[in-house]
């Protein structure tokens, strides 16, 4: 994984981080369903296809108040932004103080004799862009 080093004002002062960086342009999903048929007997159109769907099918569920959990990758679920927009009681709490529907993404984790481990995220090396 890369990362640029980036420059922000925090509590009136500049500090110096790490951000990361992806290159050129995303996996699309193209790439995507040829390296996956790679890994199994799927032809690349049918995990195309599949892929396509999943969007619309996800979608469902989390509108019906479902989260959605795909083996081996991790949980997707919505989530309220309400961001400075609380109330002082119970009875006035209303849709009015929703600013953004957002989907949370979970990545799975397994146990392991050392601890839990996420699959996503787990030993990822970090180098300087340019470098």
């Amino acid at each position: 994984m890369f990362f640029k080093k980036s420059r922000a004002k925090i509590a009136g002062k500049f500090k110096w981080f790490p951000r990361a960086c992806v290159l050129k342009h995303p996996v699309n999903t193209q790439e995507l369903g040829e390296a996956i048929s790679r890994k199994c007997t799927v032809t690349p159109a049918d995990v195309h296809a599949v892929i396509r769907a999943m969007p619309e099918v996800m979608a469902f569920y989390l509108e019906n108040g479902r989260s959605v959990h795909l083996d081996g990758l991790g949980s997707f679920y919505y989530k309220l932004s309400c961001a400075g927009k609380g109330v002082d009681s119970p009875e006035e709490v209303s849709v009015e103080q929703v600013r953004a529907v957002r989907v949370q993404f979970i990545p799975e984790r397994s146990k392991q004799a050392d601890g839990y481990r996420r699959v996503l995220g787990e030993g990822v090396e970090l180098v300087e862009f340019g470098k």
